[in-house]
């Protein structure tokens, strides 16, 4: 993105000089009169449209991560690609100042427009950080008559949505996946539906390992679904004995963990699976949040549990409302792919692998 501004005696001579640098596609961002017989007009020109600027919120929000510029290295070195990249991480910061300012002002037919969609964004759960990250990404590119068009507008965004969302099937291989989270998200209702997919439906062989020796009646909890679906239930109560009943199993096909539910926060019970990690190197974590928990509190446990090697996350309680924005919020953040989605309490019925098609449409329902 190239920012500049034009001076003129008036707004059309600035005008002028805007199409002969920039050409028809350039973004006016603002005018503004600076004296008498002298106008200015600030412009952008997307000069990489298939670069496109990756959202990101685990970085600040004046930061971006700009994609593309591998030959510049090639061509002259570290020092031409450092130097191209701080020049364009200022001017995309400058275009972001100059953009929220645009936009604000009440006579700009875009600032209805982008405050309309930003609104719609955070209605449905989106951080308004990254609200305005996917709208300056969409509206970077758009053509100036195309910039007020809301359905189009809100076709582009799902593309942006979409194209950073990634999916991946934890259980698609034979090993040992745990699953992870804060206390009441559901993890072993979801271990539940999973093993009764993967025993009863796929016919594979299985077992169930649950670590959750704090909650009353968990381990039998489990037991009950082993035994309808003919799953043999097992219970750990430190890494050393988990190791021993994963040799135990080592003949199924999946072997399944619960464990406790914890703050990320509590530090103590927090290095407890950081042992856990340790008594199985192949084994795969996969990190279970609730899509109703909101911004903070979310982030939170994100950052928490980044401290085991989590491969992937699950959503649970889409059923129990609206805007199920924190789901991208997250995944974002954590920058692992989606597994599963929960969508009630019917087991199996109410588990769906994620799809890129059906996030979207969590997401973005409207």
């Amino acid at each position: 993105m190239r920012i500049k501004r034009f001076a003129g005696v008036n707004v059309r001579e600035a005008m002028k000089a805007v199409k002969e640098e920039f050409g028809e596609n350039a973004l006016i961002l603002g005018t503004k009169r600076l004296g008498a017989g002298l106008h200015e007009v600030v412009a952008a020109i997307d000069y990489d449209l298939s670069s496109p600027v990756t959202l990101d919120l685990g970085r600040g929000e004046g930061d971006v991560k700009a994609s593309g510029t591998g030959s510049a290295a090639k061509d002259g070195g570290a020092d031409v690609l450092a130097a191209e990249l701080k020049n364009e991480l200022r001017e995309l910061r400058e275009l972001k100042r100059l953009c929220m300012a645009v936009v604000s002002r009440s006579e700009n037919p875009v600032s209805d427009v982008f405050r309309r969609l930003e609104d719609n964004l955070a209605a449905n759960g989106i951080d308004r950080r990254l609200a305005r990250k996917i709208l300056l990404n969409t509206l970077g590119g758009v053509a100036k008559e195309k910039a007020s068009d809301i359905a189009y507008l809100k076709s582009r965004i799902r593309e942006k949505v979409y194209a950073n969302i990634s999916v991946a099937d934890p259980l698609s291989q034979k090993g040992v996946v745990a699953f992870v989270g804060p206390s009441g998200v559901g993890k072993t209702t979801t271990i539940a539906k999973l093993a009764a997919l993967n025993a009863l439906r796929k016919k594979r062989s299985m077992a169930l390992v649950t670590m959750d020796t704090y909650r009353i009646a968990a381990a039998e909890q489990l037991r009950i679904y082993g035994r309808l679906m003919g799953v043999p239930v097992d219970v750990a109560k430190d890494p050393g004995e988990l190791r021993a009943l994963l040799g135990v199993h080592s003949d199924k096909d999946l072997v399944l963990v619960d464990t406790a539910g914890r703050s990320q926060k509590d530090q103590a019970r927090m290095k407890e699976l950081e042992e856990l990690a340790s008594a199985s190197p192949s084994m795969r974590f996969n990190l279970v949040l609730s899509s109703q928990t909101r911004d903070e509190a979310m982030y939170d446990a994100v950052r928490g549990f980044s401290a085991i090697p989590i491969g992937s996350l699950s959503f649970t309680r889409l059923d129990e409302g609206e805007a199920h924005g924190p789901i991208l919020n997250a995944m974002m953040l954590a920058r692992k792919p989606v597994a599963y989605l929960s969508t009630g309490a019917r087991v199996p019925e109410d588990l769906e692998p994620a799809s890129r098609e059906n996030l979207v449409k969590f997401i973005m329902p409207n």
